[in-house]
């Protein structure tokens, strides 16, 4: 008998959401079915105010009635007005296209405080907290703040140690006067059943909840950074089942987070004010009363064992300081003129979290009583610390990526001189036999610790550390026949996944700072996780960061940390990360949300660049020289390759031809459309005309030509000589090697393998030497780098980071040319899918899946001797473009011998190319065993 059912309820394509902010949200469903060909042909939502109404037939907030469509995915509530704190229970019947019909499980959204009123609460913080004048904590702040040392350097580096030595004493000064974290508390009695109770909570900085002293949840860095002066996030935690008759007790505890930081980049500007806590327990008793209970003047204070908590520096937690110690007092307020959000919103992201733990390798001990354990991988958070030592103990924890060949920190890759700081964690011991420290507001990116002031050298299994991330989950899965491309794959999700504590950043020590070049990131991050809420999150910091630079972007959003000037690429993702969203989840809301936001942006570009050639751009980002030595003639990741006004007017070119799209989608006429687009005609002519080479057909550099390929600059009857040239250009110009950096890592290989040239992209990640992938791993990487060019394979060490995501926006490649499959672009959100591996005869086997709106869509496929074998998964409500590699002969699908048809995909012509419905399959046939053609001839002479 088939099977035909619905899962994966989603509300705004979360399951079962706490605090959903519009009164129109839209719900997604997924269909499971054994049967081929399988459509939806029509639905019926119902939406009740209980879930006994919905068993009873009584949808009293919605009844769509039968809707005759296949729209599974997005489809907006258009019932009752949805109040604040509504929870609202719905299901869906669908009937397909044989005349099936299914049911889903009932399913449930609760809204959020959608106004201002909703909210009773006061900012509240400890009324006065002097910092700490212990001699222990003095002494870390003096050692925490950078100290120039005579190394040398590079001419930028030196100018920072000339700032750092002038701002020393006022940097030390600085830290000595942050305040320490504070503890928050209000007691409370529960004299009746409770039927429902809801914490609203958010703060201006970092906190942590506590019901009768116990942790309320596994948060932590919380809430998600954004402009304060915009907007904060607030989180809402159910305590039905924790609240009880009697007496309970609330606690917050309360540090600077973002919000009060003052290190980092000599600039204490970045600081907004000291924290400040919001919080209400709203609670609902069986007997219909209601009790709210809020942050106020009845809450107290205490100064907290955090005697300095910053984020880039690390933390002083006195061990002494128990529970009993804490001396109470009153709160306070605001301070005057200190910066309050305009709105709150729910944080509908994932919770950073400490997500996957990491097991200590080694300890070795260079020199008496200094210890430095090797955790075996670079990551992102903390440890926990297990000790014994005598009351009063100094422990000190600092935090490397790498070791000097004499096995002492290496400070280089972290940006000591940049930041102006190290990280450095200090645990003052209690004395009570054994404790264990963790930190608990801030965050490393490190491999190495050095730990002193222990009395003993620590065990292996006393040192546990965490990965602290945003707690998106993995819903992609990649592996093949080469081993070191399945450690590569896992390796840029690792070192993705460390650079995203609330938004995408760009290195998890010296910047934690959400970098505009994120859009370079945007196409593998929708195969590898469900990320949509997180990156929708950064679309409106990027937003509000911009509004208040006067409508244009910096180059970092959020925060007072803006980047102090506007490249024009980096500026651009205000355009390309809300269509990257588009393109892969099918949400247009978020394009409409900030429609006006995108078409502004334009308007100062088409008013600052009427050639369509914009300057003041930053270019192809830690791009590679063809030798290390001719890296460290240029300063800092300029491009050597690429001219920084050809591939910014290529973004540029896309992000027109994108709004055309855009304004079509949203129906916003064919005015508008039309104008987009002839712009977007009249930037690629000006590129063509301004750069490409017509007798060598290029425009030079790798990233130049694999952009303008990728992006449609190229005109059409050329892009074959273009891509043509590309290759040559790689094999015989670069010794088969990539020098492409953040703008064209994610394109080159793309490139070449649409155009016939898969070899030419495979051979490059089977290179050992400088620049690739296998050498990165040869000099030790266990993440990705920032720039393998400013590397020194002598003495071991860079100035650069050593986690860095921008270079691994290829990594969707792996998906689409090894695994074999991947989206459509002809239509946004998987509804249409293409299975086209193309390294088949280059190896002997891979597998991928994703996890699309309508369901897993996967491909495995592998070759034994000359059998060839090949399983494919297309979800219900979908279809694909099925690609058979040239080389397998006398294939059959499901054992039926099937008709291939010649047709173009992606700018190539395909000879066996068919189209197939939603369904699995298994393809068999032949392999011709020929050696894998070269798609680029040996030159004359060779």
């Amino acid at each position: 008998m088939s099977t035909f059912s619905l899962y994966d309820l989603r509300c705004e394509s979360i399951q079962q959401p706490i605090g959903i902010q519009t009164t129109t949200p839209r719900l997604s469903w997924k269909i499971r079915s054994d049967r081929k060909s399988v459509f939806q042909a029509a639905y019926q939502i119902r939406v009740a105010s209980a879930p006994e109404k919905l068993a009873e037939g009584q949808a009293d907030l919605w009844d769509s009635g039968r809707v005759e469509s296949d729209q599974s995915h997005l489809v907006s509530y258009a019932g009752t007005l949805l109040a604040s704190r509504i929870i609202a229970y719905w299901q869906v019947r669908v009937w397909d296209n044989e005349g099936a019909e299914a049911t889903s499980e009932i399913a449930f959204w609760e809204m959020g405080l959608l106004k201002a009123s909703d909210w009773s609460a006061n900012w509240i913080n400890a009324a006065a907290r002097a910092p700490s004048q212990d001699p222990l904590v003095l002494e870390w702040c003096e050692e925490v703040v950078y100290q120039p040392i005579a190394d040398g350097g590079y001419e930028r580096e030196r100018k920072l140690d000339e700032v750092a030595v002038a701002k020393r004493p006022e940097r030390i000064q600085i830290v000595k006067s942050a305040e320490p974290a504070c503890w928050l508390r209000r007691s409370f009695t529960i004299k009746k059943a409770i039927t429902r109770a809801r914490l609203y909570s958010t703060c201006l900085g970092y906190s942590e909840l506590y019901l009768d002293g116990k942790k309320i949840s596994d948060r932590v860095l919380s809430p998600s950074q954004t402009d304060y002066e915009v907007r904060a996030l607030y989180t809402i935690d159910a305590l039905d089942e924790q609240l009880s008759r009697g007496e309970h007790e609330l606690r917050i505890h309360l540090a600077e987070g973002w919000y009060g930081q003052s290190m980092g980049f000599f600039d204490p500007l970045f600081r907004y004010g000291k924290p400040l806590a919001l919080a209400q327990l709203e609670i609902e008793y069986a007997d219909g009363t209601r009790e709210t209970i809020v942050t106020d003047s009845h809450w107290q204070a205490a100064t907290s064992q955090l005697l300095k908590a910053n984020l880039y520096t690390g933390e002083v937690c006195d061990g002494r300081i128990g529970d009993d110690e804490l001396t109470w007092g009153s709160v306070s307020g605001p301070e005057e003129d200190q910066p309050l959000p305009q709105r709150l919103e729910a944080q509908l992201l994932p919770p950073t979290r400490k997500v996957d733990r990491v097991e200590a390798v080694s300890i070795i001990e260079p020199e008496p009583g200094t210890y430095i354990v090797d955790m075996g991988i670079n990551f992102a958070g903390w440890i926990s610390l297990s000790l014994e030592a005598p009351r009063g103990t100094a422990i000190d924890l600092r935090y490397t990526e790498i070791l000097t060949p004499e096995n002492q920190l290496d400070w280089d890759t972290i940006g000591r001189r940049a930041v102006g700081a190290y990280q450095h964690d200090r645990y003052i011991s209690s004395g009570q036999g054994r404790e264990t420290y963790e930190p608990r507001f801030t965050y490393h990116g490190f491999q190495y610790i050095e730990i002193r002031g222990l009395p003993q050298k620590p065990q292996l299994d006393d040192i546990v550390g965490y990965q602290v991330r945003t707690d998106f989950k993995r819903t992609g899965a990649f592996s093949c026949s080469d081993a070191f491309l399945n450690k590569l794959h896992e390796c840029i999700l690792w070192t993705y996944e460390a650079n995203f504590v609330g938004l995408p950043a760009d290195c998890p020590h010296r910047e934690k700072c959400g970098w505009l070049d994120a859009y370079n990131t945007g196409e593998m991050v929708y195969y590898n996780w469900d990320i949509g809420s997180s990156l929708g999150k950064y679309i409106e910091d990027i937003r509000s960061s911009s509004d208040l630079l006067g409508g244009l972007p910096g180059n970092i959003a959020p925060g007072r940390r803006n980047g102090m000037f506007e490249a024009f690429d980096w500026g651009i993702c205000t355009i390309l990360l809300p269509w990257y969203k588009y393109h892969y989840t099918g949400d247009l809301r978020i394009v409409e949300h900030h429609w006006q936001h995108m078409l502004n942006y334009l308007e100062f570009a088409h008013e600052k660049y009427p050639s369509g050639i914009p300057t003041g751009s930053l270019g192809d980002w830690c791009d590679q020289p063809a030798t290390l030595e001719l890296s460290f003639t240029r300063v800092d990741g300029s491009p050597f390759n690429s001219h920084p006004a050809t591939t910014a007017a290529m973004h540029y070119f896309f992000a027109v031809k994108a709004m055309a799209a855009l304004a079509k989608a949203l129906e916003k006429g064919d005015e508008l459309v039309k104008t987009f687009a002839e712009r977007a005609e009249s930037i690629r002519q000006a590129i063509n005309s301004t750069y490409f080479h017509q007798r060598a057909m290029t425009f030079n550099s790798q990233t130049e030509n694999a952009l303008a390929l990728i992006y449609g600059v190229v005109d059409a009857n050329n892009r074959q000589a273009v891509a043509d040239r590309l290759a040559e250009e790689v094999v015989h110009g670069n010794g088969g090697h990539f020098n492409v950096g953040a703008h064209g890592a994610g394109f080159l290989y793309h490139a070449l393998s649409n155009y016939g040239h898969t070899d030419v992209a495979w051979d490059m990640f089977q290179k050992e030497t400088y620049p690739s992938y296998r050498y990165m791993f040869s000099q030790g990487a266990t993440s990705i780098w920032e720039n393998m060019s400013r590397w020194d394979p002598i003495k071991k060490t860079t100035s650069k980071s050593l986690s860095h995501p921008f270079q691994s926006s290829f990594h969707h490649w792996f998906y689409n040319a090894i695994g074999g499959v991947q989206a459509d672009p002809s239509t946004p959100g998987f509804k249409k899918l293409i299975f086209m591996p193309q390294t088949v005869g280059m190896h002997i086997g891979a597998s991928a899946s994703i996890e699309t709106p309508y369901g897993t869509a996967s491909s495995s496929w592998k070759l034994e001797e000359s059998d060839f074998s090949w399983s494919i998964e297309i979800p219900p409500n979908t279809s694909a473009t099925i690609v058979l590699p040239n080389r397998i002969q006398a294939a059959t699908i499901n054992g039926e011998t099937t008709a291939w048809t010649e047709n173009s995909v992606l700018g190539t012509r395909y000879p066996k190319t068919l189209k197939l419905n939603s369904g699995s399959y298994h393809i068999a046939g032949k392999d011709d065993e020929s050696p894998p053609a070269k798609s680029v001839p040996k030159r004359l002479g060779e």
